[in-house]
């Protein structure tokens, strides 16, 4: 019944809630007023807007684009009206000739771009699109293909070669973002303009291309570029001359790495000074903080000093707030989800997990940092005024206690204000009370006028004076609580205010002839004195008082902070191309507690547990239904709420014990007969990565250079031996926490590994006369660990993968003959065009398709790669098994695969698929990950799961893996519906890859 009432419900709210803006100078593309701005903030169809964005990107949650529609949903749920997203060009241009179109699903085409956009459309998100053609975001190359560092000259400039590279790319991505405009009926608001770039005489040129080529093809939204150093050199600002975007952003990474840091108060300051006649626009703000290669402790993601410690709740309550203190109307929080860097698609720095730390963390798990967002995302829409205020002042002398701070922002136009308040040294955790000087329509007056205000450490709180809410614009004259929200449900006006619990607050309304009843609420108190109704009280649980006021009937409610994050205010769609987007085409929500996640109005949501549910509803609804199934539900008489209780979800079904394992060596290359005429001759003798050039040897061993982008590498070094070689020395730049192990004539000569630091290595490589085949071919061979192409910040981008030096010691004998082999197909015909060329390496078995689900391995041993088992010298062994997880409908169970770590000193590494995917990379000497994401786009929960482990060991000793099993996030009941991805097995790419034969375990 509910639902069936919300659409009416909700037009009628529109109807009494649209808030007209008063008369602005606003400024525009010139080619759209859909979108405009003036110096405070954006505007969307003439309503001025705050974007609070949540970064995602797409090609990090791969397989099934339904997850996306999973993440939008909990990043609206929980208070964000936008996402930003990068796209990455190396996923989609594997070659220069791609012939990209609008294919199937798949990387390499566009369409997955096109869905994701339309997912966000349909979560009622705007969108803000970051084409590049540079991204960073620690992908590969910085989502540049690997061939594009082959070029001649520098990157990112207007060098003419570079030049030649992108407007492909760009033409076709643009086009995509030109229909998906706000004015074409899509969400997207802006477009950036490359990323993090320094304007200068090179740079200019290439930045006006992309600007131009924007044009061209048909984007009329404005166009924004973010600026590093909190954007204090003002980078294509349009308040500055020459080249220039139409709104300058910052970015800005403020927490400390290992500790609690102070505010930074220089984004107020930096934007006037370059771009005043913008709204202030963070582009990219911490939403938790970066982890490399061995950073950390090993143990879990790493992610959890972040998503648990620094970058927690409290660092959102304190340090976003402190954003929106400096006039920050634009806001994108990177990253709120930040998935998994899959198969080769990660930069060198970064290993598997990208979680980052964000409210959504890698699992699709909204945690604790989301109740934080919600609270402030509810008051930020309903917070116009805010949006058009300016700053006034700020400094300790607004408060009666010296430690406090306060900065004062008022809308000039109507007098609403709003006091931001926080202990000056922000890393404070003293406990401490103050009283704040604020001015109202009243007169000056320092509030509170009974008892104090109390910051319990780390804390900020918004302060409201002469703050208008409702459809009957009831006036607030000042609250000492914060606002959650407001809306008006059938004819009663609801607000909402929260504290910390034992907190005390103060709220004065301007009101006429109040009526109201305090019987059930003893911790509140009130008084009424010319036109001013005052309650005093104490938060602790939720507490609401009805107030009448001649016509007007207002219900407040006054909640501690713990029980105010179990509420919501889900937004009402309405008919219409924007009907749900709050302020453009709805202004209307209902207000309910209880469920770990609500995804609409409707109800529909998720519970992690038995959930007591409350919806304040017009009086005409009598009962709740719940992911379309009706529930007992009884009417509170006296509120007129309906209650109900929500039943959790069953319990956990046990996880599947992994065994029955089948293993096959993985490294037949080591054999000096083996048969390499179909791998690649490396015959090329000059390279481009003039800044890294060949130290020793004749010819160029630069993966790049013959079309090898990511994943394990192999060389083989032909020579005719003498007898009286010694050694042989090679350098290998195999990127950060990178290494390789060599062998001659099958004997293994030993390994060598990088570190955090570290991202190529010497070696010396000893030759006993025994090892030698005098007089005939000798094989050298040499099992690299690719870790990804690096970004621009490193070698300017142009860091080659492979053998940067070789050379024979004794004798006078040199190479004649390389050959190298890397996935199959390389990048231009690989055989998997489902999952791309960036999912697989070179090993034996991923060549032969030994990874995919459906491939035949009956004849391979019996093994295991834990204790017992493994690899028993230097050397790499495959291993695979399938298990079922029978998870029932209804029901989200995210799963991960958890390593026990082995002692430290022991070198090796595992390459993690499931289903086909490459979903992780654990290097046990190295860390910190442990514990991988099997994601719920690529699993089965219908069929059986293929998971497949490549463990190398770099030690002579061998290596084994001494646990491994299946843990998960937990259990939800959802209404989110779960589809096998069963696509692209084995027998779909058999014909295209080598005839599989059975190798011996090493």
């Amino acid at each position: 019944m509910l639902r069936s009432l919300l659409s009416l419900l909700g037009l009628c709210a529109l109807a009494v809630q649209a808030v007209l803006q008063p008369h602005v100078s606003r400024t525009s593309t010139g080619l759209t007023d859909a979108v405009t701005w003036d110096s405070h903030s954006l505007f969307i169809h003439g309503q001025r807007v705050f974007i609070l964005s949540a970064e995602v990107h797409p090609w990090r949650l791969p397989g099934n684009p339904d997850l996306w529609g999973d993440v939008f949903q909990k990043i609206k749920a929980n208070g964000f009206n936008a996402v930003s997203f990068y796209v990455s060009w190396a996923m989609h241009y594997p070659t220069p000739d791609t012939n990209n179109g609008d294919g199937d699903f798949e990387p390499g085409t566009y369409r997955d771009i096109q869905r994701f956009i339309d997912e966000g459309k349909k979560a009622g998100l705007w969108m803000l699109a970051r084409p590049g053609p540079y991204v960073n975001a620690e992908t590969s190359g910085g989502g540049f293909p690997g061939w594009v560092g082959n070029i001649a000259g520098p990157l990112r400039t207007n060098n003419p070669n570079y030049m030649q590279t992108w407007p492909r790319y760009m033409t076709v991505i643009s086009q995509i973002i030109a229909r998906n405009q706000i004015t074409n009926g899509g969400p997207i608001i802006l477009v950036q303009a490359e990323n993090e770039y320094s304007a200068s005489e090179n740079n200019n040129p290439y930045m006006q291309a992309i600007i131009d080529l924007y044009r061209a093809n048909g984007i009329v939204v404005p166009i924004f570029h973010n600026d590093v150093h909190a954007g204090r050199d003002g980078n294509y600002s349009p308040d500055r001359p020459g080249t220039k975007v139409d709104i300058h952003c910052a970015d800005s990474y403020p927490q400390g790495r290992n500790s609690w840091a102070q505010v930074q108060a220089i984004y107020y300051s930096n934007h006037v000074a370059v771009a005043p006649s913008n709204p202030l626009c963070l582009a990219e703000f911490s939403g938790g903080y970066l982890i490399n290669w061995g950073q950390v402790a090993r143990g879990g993601t790493g992610y959890e000093r972040y998503s648990n410690g620094l970058t927690d709740a409290t660092f959102q309550n304190v340090f976003y707030k402190e954003n929106y203190a400096q006039t920050a109307t634009i806001l994108n929080i990177y990253m709120l989800f930040g998935g998994t860097n899959w198969g080769q698609t990660g930069a060198s720095s970064v290993y598997s997990s990208y979680d980052y730390g964000g409210g959504i963390n890698e699992n699709r798990v909204a945690g604790p940092k989301m109740n934080e967002m919600r609270l402030q995302g509810l008051f930020l829409r309903v917070a116009r005024d805010l949006l058009g205020a300016t700053l006034l002042a700020n400094g300790t002398n607004y408060t009666t206690s010296p430690i406090m701070y306060a900065a004062e922002l008022r809308n000039l136009d109507n007098g609403a204000a709003f006091y931001f308040v926080r202990h000056n040294a922000s890393t404070s955790t003293a406990l401490t009370t103050t009283q704040l000087k604020v001015t109202t329509s009243a007169g000056d007056l320092v509030i509170p006028t009974t008892g104090v205000m109390t910051f319990d450490g780390r804390e900020t709180k918004i302060i409201v004076t002469d703050y208008t809410f409702g459809a009957h614009n009831t006036k607030i004259l000042y609250s000492t609580a914060e606002i959650m929200t407001w809306t008006t449900i059938g004819t009663k006006d609801y607000i909402v205010f929260y504290a910390p619990s034992g907190q005390s607050g103060e709220t004065v309304f301007h009101l006429t002839s109040p009526v109201l009843d305090l019987s059930n609420t003893p911790s509140v108190s009130a008084r009424f004195q010319e036109g001013l109704l005052t309650l005093n009280y104490v938060t602790g649980g939720t507490q609401f008082v009805e107030v009448k006021d001649g016509d007007t009937t207002l219900v407040i409610g006054i909640m501690d902070k713990a029980t105010a994050n179990n509420w919501h205010a889900p937004i009402i769609s309405q008919p219409g191309n924007f009907g749900s987007f709050f302020s453009i085409g709805t202004n209307s929500s209902i207000l309910v507690e209880g469920p770990y996640l609500l995804r609409t109005a409707s109800i529909t949501g998720d519970l992690n547990g038995t959930t007591p549910i409350t919806a304040i509803a017009p009086p005409e609804v009598s009962k709740i239904s719940w992911n379309d199934h009706d529930i007992p539900t009884s009417k509170n008489e006296a509120s007129g709420f309906l209650v109900a209780s929500l039943p959790g979800a069953p319990a956990q079904p046990s996880l599947p014990i992994l065994s029955k394992w089948k293993v096959a060596g993985s490294l037949p290359e080591i054999d000096p007969d083996f048969d390499d005429s179909s791998f690649i001759t490396t015959d090329q003798t000059s390279t481009n990565y003039t800044d890294l050039p060949v130290l020793a040897g004749d010819r160029v061993l630069y993966s790049q250079q013959y079309g090898f982008y990511g994943g394990n590498l192999i060389f083989r070094g032909h020579f005719t031996a003498s007898g009286e070689e010694t050694a042989i020395v090679t350098t290998v730049q195999y990127g950060f926490a990178g290494g390789y192990s060599a062998w001659l004539n099958g004997v293994f000569l030993g390994s060598s590994q990088g570190n955090i630091s570290v991202s190529l290595t010497t070696d010396t490589w000893g030759i006993t006369p025994s090892m030698l085949r005098a007089g005939r071919d000798n094989v050298f061979v040499i099992l690299q660990d690719h870790m990804g192409i690096v970004e621009t910040l490193t070698n300017n981008g142009k860091e080659p993968r492979g053998l940067r030096g070789y050379e024979i010691i004794g004798g006078n004998t040199t190479f004649s003959l390389w050959k190298l082999q890397g996935n199959q197909g390389g990048a231009a015909q690989s055989p998997d065009t489902y999952r791309g060329y960036l999912n697989e390496g070179g090993l034996y078995a991923e060549r032969i398709g030994a990874h995919l689900p459906g491939f035949p391995d009956s004849e391979w041993a019996d093994g295991t790669p834990l204790a017992g088992g493994g690899v028993k010298g230097a050397g790499v062994n495959f291993y695979r098994t399938t298990f079922d997880l029978n998870i029932p409908d209804g029901i989200d169970m995210p799963i991960r695969l958890s390593f026990t770590p082995s002692d430290i000193t022991a070198n090796f590494r595992v390459q993690i698929y499931i289903n086909g995917w490459q979903f992780g990379k654990y290097v046990n000497n190295i860390g910190p990950q442990t514990l991988f994401v099997l994601p719920a786009s690529v699993l089965r929960r219908r069929s059986s799961n293929t998971l497949a482990l490549s463990l190398w060991s770099l030690d002579g000793t061998g290596a084994s893996i001494a646990g491994l099993t299946l843990v998960s996030d937990g259990t939800f009941a959802t209404s989110l519906e779960f589809k096998d991805n069963v696509r692209a097995g084995y027998e779909e790419q058999r014909e295209l890859r080598p005839v599989a034969q059975v190798v011996q375990p090493m």
